[in-house]
């Protein structure tokens, strides 16, 4: 009988027993998902965003399905920090999940408190910069800036100052409306993050011909789903040349020959998102395809494919 793969990952000092984790935003806390199966399986649970205090979001409606994804202006809708410590992460650490708090401010500020009070509360194992969400409005905006991954200073800063704050795993997630990736890839770098999570979704907008009206209450939304796919393995790859730190791979994957194109584009870890919506265990067909796939191709560690990928 041939042995089974070696499927683990380090991400920082966090070890992880597989490279499949569920995205931010389309997983919730996990209880939703957790009567489908086991969520300990899971590389790691990366949570909704948090803020300091809980939030309502855009106005509705929020959602529209595409061709090949989904537009979303959920506008970060969470509830807040210390209700996901008292009520959320218990069901978490029952279900021994590995947890990827991912967080959300408007300012430096708020990033160093949430990291300062997700460690000293130990309510994750690492965390998540989400330095990207095109959903919000915000002071950044006056200064033609949508977003702080839209600039490698603020992303130096900001994850400076996190680093600073906390000695948790730091991912950086940034976003792809940038014209180079490797810029804003590179200031994570240098600002003390241990991986950078490529891609956020890309700015989208669906208009209603019939009454003449966007069809997201935000006008603008956020695209993710298997259209951006293809943008995302090139950035990933484009990160790749440039970075010494690992990239979570993140953008429409369905199965597992999607997670094998980021992982042979240089990713070392990949997010399952919009697809939970359609099979909530997608991710664990990925995890199962995947352990099939480097079986197959005798692969006895992930070492032999990240980064594999021929040219």
């Amino acid at each position: 009988m041939p042995t089974r793969p070696d499927l683990g990952i380090q991400l920082g000092d966090l070890k992880l027993k597989n490279p499949v984790l569920v995205a931010s935003g389309t997983f919730g806390y996990g209880q939703e998902y957790a009567q489908y199966f086991d969520i300990s399986r899971l590389g790691a649970v990366v949570t909704k965003s948090l803020s300091r205090e809980p939030r309502a979001g855009n106005k509705p409606p929020r959602l529209v399905e595409t061709p090949a994804g989904l537009l979303n202006a959920i506008g970060l809708q969470n509830v807040g920090v210390e209700a996901y410590i008292a009520e959320k992460l218990p069901f978490l650490r029952e279900r021994k999940a590995t947890v990827i708090a991912n967080i959300y401010g408007k300012t430096v500020d708020d990033y160093t408190a949430l990291a300062e009070r997700i460690e000293a509360a130990n309510a994750a194992d690492a965390i998540e910069a989400n330095l990207s969400c095109p959903n919000v409005h915000d002071a950044r905006q006056a200064r033609g800036v949508t977003m702080v991954s839209q600039s490698p200073e603020a992303i130096l800063e900001y994850t400076r100052a996190i680093r600073q704050a906390t000695r948790l795993p730091l991912y950086a997630k940034l976003t792809p409306n940038v014209l180079d990736i490797r810029e804003p890839a590179l200031a994570a770098e240098e600002g003390g993050a241990d991986a950078v999570s490529l891609i956020n979704t890309l700015l989208g907008m669906a208009v209603d011909a019939e009454k003449r009206r966007p069809r997201l209450a935000n006008i603008v939304g956020g695209l993710s789903g298997p259209a951006i796919r293809p943008v995302a393995v090139k950035l990933v790859w484009d990160a790749s040349q440039v970075l010494r730190i690992p990239i979570i791979g993140i953008g429409g994957i369905c199965n597992a020959e999607d997670a094998v194109e980021f992982l042979l584009a240089g990713a070392t870890a990949v997010t399952v998102g919009s697809m939970t919506f359609r099979q909530p265990d997608a991710a664990m067909r990925v995890l199962d395809g995947l352990e099939d796939y480097m079986t197959r191709h005798q692969f006895q560690s992930l070492d032999q494919l990240i980064g594999a990928m021929k040219v």
